[in-house]
């Protein structure tokens, strides 16, 4: 079993309830969405290396050929001492085979499985092994594609059984009612479940940010419905780290 690996790194955690916290990033290749503010582009191409930063912070990069087996990926995972993984991509859930057979091994880990919560049933066959979901829904006026109101319905109440959390990415050009509806999506299942707003950041494609009063509105639009709502941008960029 093989999966294209974009790269491996030690950061700290920029997005969500747990920001603040070094993780080690497993971050995938390949993502069938195509969201405007991605700040992924080796998501979309072809990666011949996994690129692994070694030791943490250093820019030291070591160069590892694609695919990467469940083994290999676990020789590398050696030199880091991080208590939890958090899986990235790209979409890591296109990557399902693979981790079930990769996860099973990652004993005395915590699991961060970060995802646009569209895949439910690919999330079920993992949840034995995954202890925490950062969970996006995908607002098209942000995104600029289809809405995908009832995949996010069915992954969330999938990953009830675990801790999850919310995160929903605004532009300048999201719109109030698409907030409000996701706001009345997660309230319906459960208005306790934490929920981010969280701003895009600019990228060499993307300038499109959303102004302090739009964020200030769309704020107030959630906590009516899930009033533990807050805003929460990037904090790694902020700190000038992957």
């Amino acid at each position: 079993m093989e999966a294209n690996i974009i790269e491996i790194f030690s950061s700290f955690q920029g997005e969500g309830t747990h920001a603040g916290e070094q993780h080690l990033f497993v971050r995938f290749q390949d993502c069938e969405l195509c969201c405007k503010w991605c700040d992924t582009p080796a998501t979309f191409v072809e990666n011949r290396f996994c690129r692994v930063e070694f030791p943490p912070f250093s820019k030291k990069i070591k160069l590892y050929p694609n695919p990467v087996s469940v083994s290999a990926l676990n020789e590398i995972l050696t030199d880091f001492s991080e208590e939890t993984i958090a899986i990235t991509g790209g979409e890591p859930l296109q990557k399902v085979s693979f981790l079930k057979e990769w996860l099973p091994t990652l004993e005395g880990k915590r699991v961060l499985l970060e995802t646009a919560g569209v895949h439910g049933p690919e999330l079920s066959e993992l949840l034995p092994w995954v202890s925490i979901v950062s969970m996006d829904i995908k607002l098209s006026s942000s995104t600029g594609m289809h809405p995908w109101w009832r995949e996010h319905e069915d992954f969330l109440r999938r990953a009830l059984k675990k801790e999850v959390y919310i995160k929903v990415v605004v532009t300048q050009e999201t719109e109030d009612r698409h907030v409000e509806r996701a706001a009345a999506l997660v309230a319906s299942i459960n208005p306790k479940i934490p929920f981010i707003l969280q701003p895009a950041s600019i990228t060499a494609k993307f300038r499109a940010v959303p102004s302090a009063e739009q964020i200030s509105r769309w704020l107030k639009i959630v906590r009516a419905q899930c009033p533990a709502a807050r805003i929460l941008p990037q904090i790694h960029k902020q700190l000038g780290v992957n």
